[in-house]
């Protein structure tokens, strides 16, 4: 019997607590049954480049929001996926990885809700709004300790 994937997306800004949440999920179903990727991995430029820019990964057109469209559509229908890798502790790109959906696919990123055709790909939605002065407390905390 092949049962569906279910697709979770975890969205909110920077430091909002979507990895956090993430691993807790998977801690909580078992690795086995979860892939789990991040939408930061569609990034078009890296963070020198972003700089160099005065644009934001906030900002859409930063983003390969039609690849994020295609493979999420593709994870959703247990398909598998060559997804690209933006490397958070360099600011640059790692070669892209083979994905296969496990039973329960989680989405967690700045703009995982971004286009109504990512949206209706998942089951749940969550969108993680910390009060700001905590939120800017965490992500000087993560920035300075893991990135």
């Amino acid at each position: 019997m092949n049962k569906k994937t279910i697709m979770l997306g975890i969205v909110g800004d920077s430091a909002a607590g979507k990895t956090t949440l993430t691993r807790g999920i998977v801690n909580l179903l078992g690795k086995e049954n979860v892939t789990a990727i991040c939408s930061d991995d569609y990034h078009k430029y890296n963070r020198k480049q972003r700089k160099e820019m005065g644009i934001t990964a906030l900002n859409p057109a930063c983003n390969y929001i039609d690849i994020m469209e295609q493979h999420f559509v593709l994870l959703r229908e247990g398909k598998p996926i060559l997804k690209p890798v933006y490397n958070h502790a360099t600011g640059d790109f790692d070669p892209p990885e083979y994905i296969k959906p496990a039973r329960f696919v989680i989405v967690e990123g700045l703009l995982g809700f971004h286009s109504r055709i990512m949206r209706d790909c998942f089951d749940v939605k969550v969108f993680l709004a910390p009060e700001e002065s905590l939120r800017i407390e965490w992500k000087i905390k993560r920035d300075t300790t893991k990135r």
